[in-house]
């Protein structure tokens, strides 16, 4: 039995990461063509409506989508429970209501948009974009459902058909083939039809897995645990609004232009952010595994398993962090300059490699707390750690420009980290490994960025390309031999799910 849980989960883990990859590489490989093709002014634009959009977006969802998974998984675990699709029910009517009533929201407060937006060439797309809030709150909180039943093969086919149709409309909208678009314009259009199909195609799926419309029940079940997540992820949106609409206007007091404060969002959002971020692909297929798991667990009141799968959750995902941040620290610039020919967005990660040290904490330990019910929880390390963030970026950057991001994201990571580490201690009070693993990676990382910066030095006289692509080989593999031999990694003993004490990783 236990073999067959290991299977499975492993499994799932692969599935996901698969999909996962594939989703976010189709994505980073296009964001390079648009970078490279409409620059980055007009993909700081795309940036702005899309943070507010992104806003809207929390307020609908929120916590309804996670906190419908939870409900689902727990069900599971009972001999009989066909209250799952009466939860769905409840919380589609409770999102759909609250989208519609943003999009009116939003539409009425566009005529004072100058009091927020700095550039108000995003406003235009921002309209366009609206309509979508209704589509997409429908189409993520049936992910919910497809989640919570473990129907992990839909749930990230569904994400990689999006993000396909997201592309192939911007092409249609973005080429010139309809004269009446601009690439600015064509961008939003792309993502409120492409929005449109993606929900049909989920609705298919969710009838086609057995999945059915009934009439809701249990609104106070979902809306009590979804109110402070909710909550939450408003604040935790407010990390991007900060980048796109704030930072503009400290960047201008700082003495930059609007169009050259227009870019610089243009480059940390749309050209520095998604390198930054690529491990997520591997971090978030593993959250999204784990948390039915842990919830599965913590209604088992199996603390030593939930414990286990903890602690191996974080090991892998600070030691795949790890990996990216080795190529970071030491070829940024050449990576951002071959990718989008933009050496500048390259200086901005070399400087904010050292977040992914704590950026997979962040992500690991947030979905803990709200797999085992700590929503409120998590919420309060939320909410201090966006109130210092918006702090430093109200402060700094018109005193340290594009750095003050760096600070601001890194006070609120460490902080939303040591908050939810108390709060598990209470709940799980097991060492989890964090700071060993941590220490480690570090460590390892020193010697492997030194030497990956080497062989570029190397090799660059010989070809450019040539020596990027060498040098980040060589980088990669340096480190993974290090963190498995030196460091005892095991990825597969990871993967295990465990009834007993968990086993050291990192050691």
């Amino acid at each position: 039995m236990q073999r067959q849980k290991s299977t499975r989960l492993l499994k799932s883990v692969l599935t996901v990461t698969g999909f996962s990859i594939c989703t976010r590489a189709i994505a980073f490989l296009f964001k390079i063509y648009l970078s490279r093709t409409l620059g980055a002014e007009i993909m700081g634009l795309y940036q702005m409506a899309l943070t507010v959009f992104f806003t809207f977006i929390a307020l609908s969802t929120g916590g309804v989508s996670t906190v419908l998974s939870r409900k689902i998984a727990e069900q599971n675990t009972l001999p009989t429970s066909d209250k799952g699709l009466k939860l769905l029910s409840s919380s589609l009517a409770i999102g759909v209501t609250v989208s519609l009533v943003c999009t009116a929201v939003a539409y009425l407060i566009l005529p004072y948009s100058h009091l927020f937006i700095t550039d108000q060439r995003a406003v235009p797309l921002l309209k366009i974009m609206l309509p979508a809030l209704t589509t997409t709150t429908f189409y993520i909180i049936i992910r919910g459902w497809f989640w919570g039943n473990k129907h992990f093969f839909d749930f990230s086919l569904s994400e990689m058909i999006e993000e396909i149709l997201r592309v192939l409309f911007t092409l249609l909208f973005t080429s010139g083939l309809i004269s009446a678009l601009s690439g600015d314009t064509g961008l939003a259009l792309a993502f409120t039809v492409s929005d449109a199909i993606v929900m049909v195609v989920i609705v298919i799926s969710f009838l086609y897995r057995g999945g059915r419309f009934v009439k809701g029940g249990g609104y106070k079940e979902i809306l009590k645990p979804a109110m402070p997540l909710t909550t939450m992820k408003i604040f935790g949106s407010l990390v991007g609004t900060a980048v796109a609409l704030i930072l503009p206007s400290g960047l201008i007091s700082g003495g930059m232009s609007i169009a050259e404060a227009t870019a610089s969002v243009g480059r940390i959002s749309a050209m520095a952010n998604p390198l930054l971020y690529a491990p997520n692909a591997i971090i978030t297929s593993l959250a999204v595994v784990l948390i039915p798991e842990m919830s599965e667990k913590h209604a088992q009141k199996d603390l030593d398993g939930l414990s286990a799968e903890l602690s191996n959750g974080i090991s892998l995902s600070v030691a795949v962090s790890g990996a990216f941040m080795v190529l970071y620290m030491s070829l940024g610039r050449e990576l951002t300059t071959f990718l989008y020919a933009d050496s500048v967005a390259g200086e901005y990660l070399e400087k904010a490699s050292f977040l992914l040290l704590v950026m997979p904490l962040s992500h690991v330990l947030s979905s803990a707390l709200n797999s085992i019910g700590l929503e409120k929880e998590n919420f309060i390390t939320y909410l201090v750690g966006t109130v210092l963030m918006l702090v430093a970026m109200l402060t700094l950057p018109s005193r340290i420009g594009t750095l003050s991001v760096i600070v601001a994201d890194f006070i609120f990571l460490l902080t939303t980290v040591i908050g939810n580490i108390c709060f598990l201690k209470k709940r799980v009070n097991q060492s989890l490994g964090i700071l060993k693993s941590v220490l480690m990676v570090a460590l390892f990382s020193i010697p492997c960025a030194t030497l990956t910066n080497y062989i570029y030095s190397l090799t660059n006289g010989i070809n450019d390309v040539f020596a990027l692509i060498i040098s980040l080989i060589v980088g990669f593999v340096s480190y993974a031999i290090m963190v498995v031999i030196v460091g005892n990694v095991n990825p597969m003993t990871m993967l295990k799910t465990s009834e007993s004490k968990p086993k050291k990783i990192l050691q």
